[in-house]
This record gives C-alpha cells, structure tokens and sequence, in this order.
C-alpha cells in the first residue's frame, strides 16, 4: 500500500492552531536525526519533510509550525542547495515559511532539510514546551538525568519543524543519538541499534533507530531518554521504566496482552505491532483530573503517570482507555482541536463499557453489569460537574466543541468537557439506536476512517448515513443529519454547561456506598467493620472475560464515592477518622497505597487533626510529583498543621525533587515567589 493512499489530505482544511498549510502542502514523509543531551538539556536536529504539492500558488511558500527552535539552514537533501526562508512569530509559536519558488509542480514531491536545535525548554514562550528534562534528583534512580517529551497538544513543534496539526498525519523515521550512559526508546518500532559508537572527538554515544509505518499525527511522536530497562509481558507487550520501578511495573501491568486483546474484541484487530508502556519517573508533574493525563497514547508506547502504581492493580484500567486510544484518536483521529472529543469521547465511552464487563466479571458483589457501568459514569460526572462549577457554566470552553480562533491555546481550553460531555453524547446516541448495533458502528467507524483524520461533521455524517438505512422513513435535517425525535444535535455539540442530558444510569452501587457514608456520619462510625465494604475489594478474584484470565480491584470505585461522600458532609469528627482507619486500614494499609484513595483520605482525616496521617501525608508529597496529589495534601497541611511550618519546610527540603511546573505552582500556592 502506498503512503498516497494509506492516509488522504484534508478536503476542507480548518485548525487555528497551527500556522502550517497541509491543504497545499502535505507531509508524506518525515525523518529525524537527533542528538540528544540530557545534560545539557539540548536537542540538535535534523529534520527532513517531504511533501506532496497538492496546489499551485503563484508565491510558493511551505509554512511549518516551530517554537524555540534556532533554525541553523534549511536546503535541498540531494543537492545542498540552500532554500530562503524566513521566520514569522505569533501567539502559538512561529511560522517557518520555506519559499518553494521554481519547486513547485502538482502531484510532485519536494523534500527540504531543516537543521536546527532547541533552546532548553521552549525558548522561554508562555505556550512553553515539549520536553520534560529532569534532574538526577527528579528521577528514582537518582543518578543520571531524564527526559521524556509531551507533545499534545501543539508541543511537538519545539521539538522539531512540522506541520503540527491532526489533520496531517505521517509516517516516520528517527535515528536518535544519546550519551552512552542512557537508552533512547520513541513511539514508534525499535529496528536497530548501535552501543558505544565513536565521535570524531573522542566520545562515545549510543544510536537507537526508529520507525513509524503508519501514519500519525505530530502530537503523537514523542521520546524518552534515560536510565531505562525493560520486562517482556508478551509477545507485543513490554514495560520500560527505570531500574527501580521495573519489578513494581511488571505486576501493576501485567496484564496489558489481556487487556489489548478485550479492546480488540470489541474494535477490531490491533494495527501498530506492539503495545510498550513506559512508566515515568516519580516527580511526573501531569494529571490534574481524573480522567484527564494520567497517561499518553503515543503510538507502540504509552508513556503512564508511576502513580498508578498502586501495590494491587486498582488503577490498571486506565491501561484500557490507553489502548482504546490506538484506534480513537491515533489510527482514526480528530482534524483540528476543536473536535478533540471525538479521540477522548470515544476512548472514554468504549473504555468503560470494556472495563465495566470486566469489573462485573470479576466482583463478588451482586451489581448487575449495568451498575458497574453506572458507577464508572457516576464519577465521571461529578469531575464533569465539579469542572463546570469552577470554569462557569457559561464559559465557551465548557462546550463540546469550543472555537478555538484567535490564537487561543488548545491546552487551555481543555478539561473533562471533550471526555464526559463527548462520553454523554455517546451514551445518547446509542441509547437511540441500541448497545449492540452502536458498538457495531463504532467499530465500521474506525475501518472506514483508518489512517485519517476526521471532523464533527464527518462522524455524524456517518453515523447519519449509517443508521438511515435500517430506517424505513429517516428524516434528515437542512445539515443532512439523521433526525430523531427530542433530540438536538446542535444543543450537544455547542451549548455551554451541562450536556442536554444526562443519560440514566444504574447507580445501585454508588447509592450503596453513599448510604454507608451517610450510616458512618450518623453513627461515629461506631457500627463500621471490614465487613461493610466486603466484596468491593476483588484482589483475590480471578475470572474469565473474552476466553482469558485477568482482573481489575474493584476497591477504588465504591471507596472514592464512600470517601467523597464522607467528604461532602463536612470535617469529620477525630473518633469516627479514627473507627474507619482502625476497620478500613486507610492510613497504612496495603488499600491505602491507591493514590485516588490516598487523596481522598488524607485530606478526611488531616481535616479531623488526625496525628497518624502527617507522616502519611508528608511520605506521599515526597515520593511522587503529580500536580493532582501535590496542591491539595500541601494545601492541607498548610491549614491544618501549621505549627513549626511543616507543609513550608517539607517544601522547601524537597524542592529539587519535583519537576519545575510542579515546583513553581507549589512556590505560589506558599506565597514563596
């Protein structure tokens, strides 16, 4: 199959976000040469683009997105030629305008070279940057410096010159060279690599080379260097993660070949070879929201948050919207920002009903396989909720698909809308015309959009198509969308606030755990014993989903809403703190290590001045970075424990530790910068 038709050019190209121009030029083929130095903190490139010329402009220009990149020379690979250029700065970044003149005849192909390095971490631009460089003492090893690159979502161009926009997608090469002392691993296929090679001047390097066949996106290539080792899970499946971290990550995901093999159950056959997950290091500063950044799809390797390193797999189901992912969003993908939804709405829907069968298969309880959905959807919609209280109902960027002119920043425009308002909307639609034949769509969906990138209009272009010819008499609107009675499409994709409608669910669990809740605050907990709680806890179950063995602890679910609930009813008092940790184990108990239940109770009993949960507390903000568990524990025992400036002084002796997104914020929160 050739790169022509493997992935289609845009037709109506439209995405603010980027500067570049794929509607008439489109990138058909990118490789890199890399020379990375975490020690310097530098990235020196070579970036060669070949593109398709899709139209003929009497001023040629080839318009690629960069941000703090010193562009060294631009030139024809095979004939050294330099190509004039000039560089046009905006909000987002810089345009690199390549003149084409004398190049450019349609259906050809014009390859340009790009030599350049990066400036640190982003050149210093508000939008900041892609790469993530952590000192030794940010890493668990502690020896050797890091870095790991987050692209999404328009990021990728400080690493290298692109046309960073989902609606062009590209094959790759990357040959990357690192100091000997590190590992080089990417998003993509490992096909060669080469140990203790010899520079000119005497030094040595390691050269790792890379490929990508099928085509991405730029938000999706991305890299990690480091002290890294790694761990077969089976045949397509391996873990990379620090020396450290290997034993702990090989049981927390060890069942990543069974769960790859459930998604592909329900999507289709799995198209990119391999599935590695790379667990970062401990000061991992992303993932503010629940179902928002605790981990990256990129392609072959999802990079993870090691905060889902729970002791007892309770977190691993984050792993299935992970390789959902590798249909929604990289082999079918949004065209612009503006419908992200349809990555992570379609990730989110597809990855609950995958991990809510597999909960219900895997309990103890008595909850029908529709509680268990109902339980997943309930917490998500309180982050919904909990988000549109803090960002305003009314606010633009509540909507499902938010306009993002005027050099607003994707990123700045996200939290669970795209997620839970794009997961409602779904939940509708198939309410509408049936589990079964929705979830048959779904996967026509991503046979017919592979390798492409897709808009609104063209999902419910299908959809509409799709489902009109099991109708007898469909009705279609002036926009050619199918009609159905009460229903609105323009409410669900733009109006601010709460989606039209929330869906019913089944929340027969979640009132149980609430009713327990309400039971403890009315009793001191004084009834309160292990027993309450049994069956939410499946560590010891192991059942059959799909013809294979493997299993998700359910403990989490119910215990978030148990604690949240105890939460919402105000400071708890110290004796009924004390009767949940003595018959709950919370504070050390092995159940207690979940990060999600970790926070909730910290924050309960800090509240209480229960005096067992400070060294807690104080353990859990210096052995991991992440923003979401970081803010509100120090936040805690700022207010509730200032004696002695304990939150200030824990801060200020581990400030090092924490990656300086982290560091900077915590600084302000303390009122120290």
């Amino acid at each position: 199959m050739s790169k022509r038709r493997l992935v289609s050019p845009p037709s109506d190209f439209h995405d603010p976000s980027t500067y570049s121009n794929p509607n008439i030029y489109f990138t058909r083929h990118l490789s890199l040469e890399l020379d990375i130095n975490p020690f310097q903190k530098v990235i020196k490139g070579i970036a060669t683009i070949e593109v398709e010329i899709l139209q003929v402009e009497q001023d040629p220009y080839l318009v690629l997105d960069i941000r703090g990149l010193e562009i060294a020379q631009v030139q024809d690979p095979k004939t050294g030629k330099g190509y004039s250029y000039q560089i046009e700065h905006g909000l987002l970044g810089s345009a690199l305008k390549v003149s084409l003149r004398g190049f450019s005849f349609p259906d050809q192909t014009v390859r340009v070279r790009i030599s350049y390095k990066t400036q640190g971490e982003g050149g210093g631009h508000p939008v900041g940057g892609a790469c993530g460089w952590l000192s030794p003492e940010q890493t668990a090893g502690g020896k050797l410096p890091y870095l790991f690159t987050q692209s999404q979502t328009i990021h990728a161009r400080s690493i290298f010159p692109c046309q960073d926009t989902p609606s062009a997608k590209t094959p790759f090469t990357a040959t990357i060279s690192v100091p000997v002392e590190f590992r080089a691993v990417m998003s993509g296929i490992l096909i060669e690599e080469r140990r203790k090679q010899m520079r000119n001047d005497g030094s040595t390097y390691n050269l790792f080379i890379f490929e990508q066949k099928i085509p991405v996106a730029s938000y999706l290539i991305s890299i990690a260097v480091g002290e890294l080792e790694s761990q077969e899970l089976s045949e397509r499946c391996r873990v990379w993660t620090e020396p450290a971290m290997v034993e702990a990550a090989c049981f927390e995901f060890g069942q990543t070949e069974q769960f790859v093999k459930a998604v592909e159950s329900v999507c289709g056959a799995y198209a990119w070879s391999r599935y590695d997950i790379l667990c970062l290091p401990p000061s991992f500063p992303f993932g503010q929201k629940l179902t928002v950044r605790r981990a990256m799809e990129n392609p072959c390797l999802t990079f993870v948050t090691p905060t889902l390193l729970a002791g007892d797999r309770s977190l691993v189901s984050v792993i299935v919207h992970e390789i959902v992912h590798c249909w929604s969003g990289n082999l079918v993908t949004c065209c612009n920002w503006q419908d992200f939804w349809l990555n992570e709405g379609i990730s989110l829907f597809l990855a609950r009903k995958i991990t809510s069968k597999i909960r219900h298969k895997d309990s103890r309880l008595n909850g029908t396989l529709e509680s268990f959905f109902g339980l997943e959807t309930y917490l998500g919609r309180v982050s919904l909720k909990q988000a549109l209280e803090s960002l305003g109902k009314e606010h633009a960027y509540t909507r499902l698909v938010p306009d993002l002119s005027d050099g607003v920043d994707p990123d700045d425009a996200f939290g669970p809308s795209p997620y839970e308002k794009g997961f409602n909307l779904l939940l509708k639609l198939e309410r509408l015309v049936g589990e079964d034949k929705f979830l048959r769509f779904l996967r026509s969906f991503f046979e017919r959009f592979q390798f492409q990138s897709v808009s609104t209009t063209n999902f419910i272009a299908y959809f509409s198509e799709y489902f009109a010819a099991n109708i007898s008499k469909p009705e279609f609107d002036s926009f050619g969308r199918l009609v159905f009675k009460g229903f609105d499409w323009d409410k669900w994709l733009y109006s601010t606030g709460d989606p039209p409608e929330y869906p019913e669910v089944d929340l027969s669990l979640v009132h149980a755990a609430q009713a327990l809740a309400k039971r403890c605050i009315e009793t001191e907990a004084k009834a309160l014993t292990a027993y309450d709680v049994e069956g939410w806890d499946s560590s010891q179950v192991s059942t059959a989903f799909a013809s294979f063995e493997f299993r998700i602890n359910n403990f989490i679910l119910q215990m978030i809403v148990f604690l949240d609930s105890l939460l919402s009813q105000g400071n708890c008092s110290l004796d009924l703190v004390k009767r949940l940790d003595m018959q709950l184990r919370l504070n050390h108990g092995p159940k207690g290590k979940n990060a999600e239940i970790r926070l909730l109770w910290l924050k309960l009993s800090l509240r209480a001045h229960y005096e067992p949960a400070v060294e807690n507390a104080i353990e859990f903000v210096t052995t991991q970075g992440r923003m979401k568990y970081l803010r509100p524990i120090y936040k805690e025992l700022h207010s509730e424990f200032p004696k002695g400036s304990l939150a200030v002084n824990t801060f200020t002796k581990n400030r090092k530790k924490y990656h300086n997104i982290a560091s900077k914020l915590l600084a302000k929160d303390f009122g120290l910068e």
